[in-house]
C-alpha cells in the first residue's frame, strides 16, 4: 500500500525523532528571537547561531535580495515556523565560531511532546542541503541520509532544476556554476597525490575536466586515508561544495567524509 506524501514525511520525521543523534558536546539552552535567514538564528542573549550542516538556498545572482528568491523565502518561512515561540538547545563539535563571529552549532528544538533536531528536519523537508566545514563532520552521515530522502521524492528545493545533481562530464555547465554550491556525480578517472594537494580527477585532461581536491595532509591524518583515496579510481562517487575555476571546474573538499561512494558493489576500478 502506498502512503501519501504527507504520511511518508510524518513517518520519516517519527523515525528521525527516535534516532540517536551524532556525538556532540552539550551546550546552553536559549529562547529564539527570530530567524535572520534560512540558516541563522538570533537568540535571546544576542548571539547569532549558524545551523552548521544545513545550507539554505541563496539567490543565484550576487547581491540579489533573498526575499525575492522563492527557495530562500520558503526556507526562511519554514525555519520561522519550526522555531516560533520555542526554546533551543545548542550542541557542539570542533569549531564553534565562524569568521564572522557566529556560533556554529547543531540545534535541537524543545517541542513539548518531544525534541527534534532542527538541521535534520530542514533537510528532510527539503529546505536545505547537507554540507560540512573542516572540524565539523561528526553529523554529516546522518544529515546526508536526511537530504537523500528529500531528494529521492523531490521535496522542497529538489523540485527545482537549479538544485539538480550535476554530472562530472558537464564541464561547461559546471563552469557556469562557479561560486555556487553544487552536488556532482561521476566516475573517478584517477587520483594524484602531490605533496600538498590530492587531486581526484574525473576526466583524462586535468586542465579542462572536473576535479575534486583536498589537502594531502587531510588524507594522511585520516584513518586509512591514503588507501581510501587511492581506491576511488574507477568508482562512481558524489562530491559537494562550491565550484571554483582552476583550469577546469573544481570543488575543494575539507574532508574525506564529503566523498560519497555510489553503487560501490558494481564499481571496481577500471583497467
Amino acid at each position: 500500500m502506498r502512503l501519501a506524501g504527507g504520511a511518508i514525511l510524518s513517518a520519516l520525521l517519527a523515525v528521525a525523532a527516535a534516532a540517536e543523534p551524532c556525538a556532540l558536546a552539550a551546550g546552553p539552552s536559549h529562547a529564539v528571537v527570530r530567524a535572520l535567514d534560512g540558516e541563522t538564528l538570533l537568540l535571546d542573549d544576542g548571539q547569532e547561531v549558524r545551523l552548521i550542516g544545513a545550507l539554505a538556498p541563496k539567490p543565484d545572482v550576487l547581491g540579489a535580495d533573498a526575499a525575492d528568491w522563492p527557495p530562500a523565502r520558503e526556507a526562511l518561512d519554514a525555519l520561522q515556523r519550526l522555531i516560533h515561540d520555542r526554546t533551543v538547545m545548542l550542541r557542539f563539535e570542533g569549531r564553534r565560531r565562524d569568521r564572522y563571529g557566529r556560533t556554529l552549532a547543531q540545534v535541537f528544538v524543545s517541542d513539548g511532546g518531544g525534541d527534534f533536531w532542527l538541521q535534520e528536519r530542514l533537510l528532510l523537508e527539503g529546505y536545505a542541503r547537507a554540507y560540512t566545514l573542516p572540524g565539523n563532520t561528526a553529523c554529516l552521515g546522518t544529515l546526508l541520509e536526511a537530504e537523500a530522502q528529500a531528494r529521492a521524492v523531490e521535496r522542497g528545493l529538489w523540485r527545482r532544476d537549479t538544485y539538480r545533481v550535476r554530472t562530472a562530464d558537464d564541464v561547461d555547465g559546471l563552469l557556469k556554476a562557479v561560486g555556487r554550491f553544487v552536488l556532482v556525480e561521476g566516475r573517478v578517472a584517477g587520483v594524484t597525490r602531490a605533496q600538498t594537494t590530492t587531486y581526484i580527477n574525473f576526466g583524462a585532461d586535468w586542465r579542462r575536466d572536473f576535479t575534486a581536491s583536498l589537502a594531502t595532509s587531510t588524507v594522511t591524518r585520516s584513518a586509512d586515508g591514503a588507501t581510501r583515496v587511492d581506491a576511488l579510481s574507477g568508482k562512481r562517487v558524489r562530491v559537494r561544495g562550491w565550484i571554483e575555476r582552476r583550469n577546469g571546474p573544481m570543488i575543494v573538499l575539507g574532508s574525506l567524509d564529503e566523498i560519497e561512494l555510489l553503487d560501490e558493489a558494481n564499481s571496481a576500478p577500471q583497467p
